[in-house]
């Protein structure tokens, strides 16, 4: 897998956030974190992202445990695809 495809995977089904943050800020950050190969680094990153990302959520008027609910979601795909990315690269984690 590589970086792009990572970031597709990921933001393949985050449209509410991709709305109101924008698609290159979110790719930005979803890249980013795909990037970091130590995996503290990677998860104090993501959390950063999922803090905002509720934030603009709710700023953008949803809810806040839908948003919370959708943030989840999406941090479990963030994790998920930056461990299956970095397990094809021979790196144990």
């Amino acid at each position: 897998m590589k970086i792009e495809d990572a970031v597709t995977a990921v933001t393949a089904e985050a449209n509410a956030l991709l709305s109101c943050l924008g698609q290159p800020v979110v790719a930005y950050h979803v890249t980013a974190i795909m990037r970091e190969a130590d995996l503290e680094h990677a998860r104090q990153m993501q959390l950063a992202l999922m803090r905002r990302s509720i934030e603009a959520l709710v700023d953008d008027g949803l809810e806040s445990v839908a948003a919370e609910h959708f943030v989840s979601q999406f941090h479990g795909r963030v994790g998920l695809t930056w461990r299956l990315l970095h397990a094809a690269d021979g790196v144990a984690h």
